[in-house]
């Protein structure tokens, strides 16, 4: 399986994981020139931007630890691209991270940053 074809793996468990949840999806792969989202959903009265995080091992830490700050700058630019778009400035938002574990396991981190990182 190429690297591609798994991370649209992990996103539809993620997706039927979030919406037992109750979350309701919006969008999938929302793309900006800043980067990409995996998921954009809402959460009752937040709109949740959502990375989907595999890992086949633990080898290089868990699911969650691999998103660095880079990664993070770039997905709460490309957040904030999305809520412009959606006139959704200053209304409730959350950056949550899906894990999925390497023996399958799918754990929610809610407010597994904010939107602070330089």
């Amino acid at each position: 399986m190429n690297k591609r074809s798994v991370g649209t793996k992990g996103e539809d468990r993620a997706v039927a994981y979030l919406e037992t949840l109750k979350y309701k999806v919006l969008e999938r792969n929302y793309r900006s020139h800043f980067g990409e989202i995996d998921i954009i959903a809402k959460d009752r009265s937040h709109t949740v931007f959502v990375e989907v995080k595999s890992r086949n091992s633990y080898l290089f830490g868990s699911p969650h630890e691999s998103i660095v700050n880079k990664k993070k700058r770039r997905i709460i630019l490309t957040a904030v691209d999305y809520m412009q778009k959606n006139h959704l400035i200053n209304k409730p938002i959350r950056f949550d991270v899906v894990a999925i574990n390497p023996d399958g396991s799918i754990e929610l981190i809610k407010n597994a940053f904010d939107a602070e990182y330089k």
